[in-house]
């Protein structure tokens, strides 16, 4: 049997609506505030439009830099150094951080290429090797000691290509024939025959007809026969 349906009085209808009720309190608040709660949107909205700007600016220079960067390389690819030595310059001075050690390791070589050793030598500098990553860090002690040997420093070449031989990466080959060569210039004959015959017995397949010359000639001036120079 359904259950009997409860009249409504009067005195319910007469009662404020819950939903009104709050509503209004809601309105007396804000305009309490008015002022401060205009205050604080008006913030909420100038940081979110200044972060959004600079996020858009930001990405707009990483796209500037990764398009110089492209020009600077085809450049240097092609052979137009000059070119590529100012595009180079240009994108260094973005100071976009992940292209800074490459720009500048670009910048040195293209001097090299341009037969300007000292001016390589001064764009690497202390800052070869600077700790940022194992591969880049050997490659920029490589370019820094060819450029030093190309600009008669020998000695400091010397120094320098042996912190490569340090440092983790592919260009060990390049770092022991350099150093074998300055030893060469130098006149340290032991120092040239041993840094050649190390190179020879870690890359067996660079052994070639020349550097075979070489360690021959060296030997001669050493007063000792190939045989006892291996010993």
């Amino acid at each position: 049997m359904a259950a009997p349906r409860k009249r409504i009085l009067r005195k319910d209808i007469r009662q404020p609506d819950r939903f009104m009720v709050l509503t209004g309190q809601l309105l007396e608040w804000f305009k309490a505030y008015r002022t401060q709660l205009i205050g604080v949107g008006v913030t909420v909205v100038a940081v979110a439009v200044v972060v959004m700007g600079w996020q858009y600016y930001r990405g707009y220079q990483r796209d500037l830099a990764f398009q110089e960067y492209n020009k600077a390389l085809g450049e240097y690819r092609e052979g137009s150094y000059e070119a590529a030595l100012e595009t180079f310059r240009n994108l260094k001075g973005r100071g976009e951080a992940p292209y800074d050690a490459i720009a500048n390791l670009y910048i040195a070589n293209s001097y090299i290429a341009l037969d300007q050793p000292a001016n390589a030598v001064e764009t690497l500098g202390s800052d070869a090797a600077a700790g940022q990553d194992g591969f880049l860090d050997q490659v920029a002690l490589v370019t820094l000691g060819l450029a030093q040997e190309m600009k008669g420093s020998c000695e400091e070449a010397i120094r320098t290509l042996s912190r490569a031989l340090e440092q983790k990466g592919p260009m060990r080959e390049e770092a022991m024939l350099g150093k074998a060569r300055c030893n060469t210039t130098l006149g340290k004959t032991q120092e040239a025959v041993d840094g050649y015959k190390a190179y020879l017995k870690e890359f067996p397949e660079g052994e070639t007809i020349e550097i075979a010359l070489r360690v021959q000639r060296l030997e001669a001036k050493t007063g000792k026969s190939p045989e006892q120079a291996t010993q």
